[in-house]
């Protein structure tokens, strides 16, 4: 039971930096800033690279992290003596 409370958690702490970092343009429009980088005005270059590079690299972590929970859960399983299979009656 330990590892799904870990994945409830898990989750829901990746839903909370999914939505930050999705929504960081909302950020720099509250506070504008007169800068560039990349020849960009920094208030619309840098939520379009968190946008994309961002969720892009919290999607690979949620992988990694999801699937390293998953076996936890699933050896957790087989202390147990619980099956993933489904049995007909």
């Amino acid at each position: 039971m330990k590892a799904y409370k870990k994945e409830v958690q898990f989750t829901i702490w990746m839903t909370a930096a999914f939505i930050v970092v999705g929504n960081v343009g909302l950020i720099f429009s509250i506070f504008p800033v007169d800068g560039m980088l990349f020849g960009f005005p920094v208030m619309y270059i840098v939520p379009i690279l968190m946008g994309w590079f961002g969720v892009f690299f919290l999607t690979i972590v949620a992988g990694k992290i999801g699937n390293r929970i998953d076996d936890e859960i699933d050896s957790e399983n087989d202390a147990l003596g619980i099956s993933d299979e489904v049995k007909d009656v």
